[in-house]
């Protein structure tokens, strides 16, 4: 009855069953499933890998900007020399 009202259950359903009669197609499937497991845990990572990446990236310009400009505005060499290696 639940899987003729909700499409989702009716398609896991159709799979269960196209899956239980042949293992090979047993086999297959799992190995799909796998695969899309693997690849959503790498772009995953990759993701998290990338932010962090950007943010130093961005953190880094945005301290050298900041001193070119302290630089410019005439701030004194030994205060711009604290910064730096802070």
């Amino acid at each position: 009855m639940a899987a003729s009202s909700n499409e989702y259950i009716r398609e896991a359903v159709d799979t269960l069953e196209v899956i239980s009669q042949d293992e090979q197609k047993r086999l297959e499937y799992n190995a799909r499933q796998k695969a899309l497991w693997d690849y959503n845990t790498l772009m995953a990572e990759n993701y998290t890998k990338g932010k962090a990446e950007g943010r130093a990236e961005g953190i880094a310009k945005g301290r050298s900007d900041l001193l070119a400009l302290m630089a410019a505005d005439g701030v004194p060499e030994e205060i711009i020399r604290k910064y730096m290696q802070g």
